[in-house]
């Protein structure tokens, strides 16, 4: 078989389980807190892989450690009594947005300690480097799943733009992509197909509202528009950041989980920076 028609069948094949977990966890909160818990340990392990040295290894199992605890609480209160649209379960958002916090301090206490007895020349980075990677990898993979079970059209809108921005920027970019966005970031995109994934995701936006799933939601029209902008911004900066760690690492992708695809930051990088401005502006429009 022709190498390269064998890579398209693994990666549409590997794409296609990747969204059918992801959509299947929106309605079952339960499946999408495992799926979310074993992507940010993977995420974790990649960008420390990338970010830090082979004896910075104790920072990335207790970063593990504490994401699986985080989505622990979050299972728990999934598996509670909920409704079609928005659940009972404020709860859920409250556990999570109480704990990450929290978790954090705790983090950088324990990497605190363990720094004062390994003798580093700067203990302060790898303190900084494994708080960061809990805020920029655990936190959103955490707010997403609490995101499924307040209001799962959302968290499927979310998803769903997030998905066709950047396919959409891909194609664009392909196709006519000629002026370079930030070619010492990321050489391969370009304004042309950043442009086309917009305009696309805000059409698609336009049009969810119709959609009897997601017309559930009683929100207005440019309230769907602004939705659609934050999450082609914040999700363009999120691939550009990611992007910049592998430029510095002097990598192509984070790893191999998903075959074709690259790691799992790789296909996550666009969720992690929008997920909380999008559920931020939710809140204030349906609240």
């Amino acid at each position: 078989m022709n190498p390269k028609l064998k890579n398209l069948i693994v990666r549409t094949l590997a794409g296609a389980v990747y969204v059918a977990l992801m959509i299947a966890g929106v309605f079952y909160p339960a499946l999408m807190d495992v799926v979310l818990c074993v992507a940010a340990c993977v995420c974790i392990y990649e960008l420390s892989k990338i970010t830090c040295g082979p004896e910075d290894k104790p920072a990335r199992y207790l970063m593990m450690a504490f994401a699986v605890s985080l989505f622990a609480v979050a299972c728990y209160y999934s598996l509670q009594p909920r409704t079609f649209i928005f659940t009972p379960g404020m709860k859920t958002l409250t556990a999570v947005f109480l704990m990450i916090p929290m978790l954090m301090m705790l983090l950088s206490i324990i990497l605190s300690i363990v720094e004062i007895f390994r003798h580093r020349a700067c203990p302060v980075e790898q303190i900084g480097k494994s708080v960061f990677g809990f805020c920029w990898i655990v936190a959103p993979l955490a707010m997403l799943a609490a995101f499924a079970i307040w209001c799962k059209p959302m968290a499927l809108a979310f998803l769903l733009l997030i998905w066709i921005n950047d396919t959409a920027a891909y194609l664009g970019g392909t196709l006519y992509g000629r002026t370079k966005m930030f070619e010492r970031v990321s050489p391969k995109k370009t304004w042309e197909g950043t442009f086309t994934g917009f305009v696309i995701t805000v059409i698609a936006a336009v049009v969810f509202p119709s959609i009897p799933f997601f017309g559930r939601v009683h929100m207005p029209i440019w309230a769907w528009v602004c939705f659609a902008v934050i999450v082609v911004v914040f999700g363009t900066f999120g691939d550009l950041l990611e992007s910049a760690f592998k430029r510095n690492a002097g990598v192509k992708d984070t790893g191999k989980a998903i075959p074709g695809h690259g790691g799992m930051l790789d296909r996550f990088d666009s969720i992690l920076l929008a997920v909380f401005p999008a559920m931020l502006f939710l809140f204030i429009i349906l609240s």
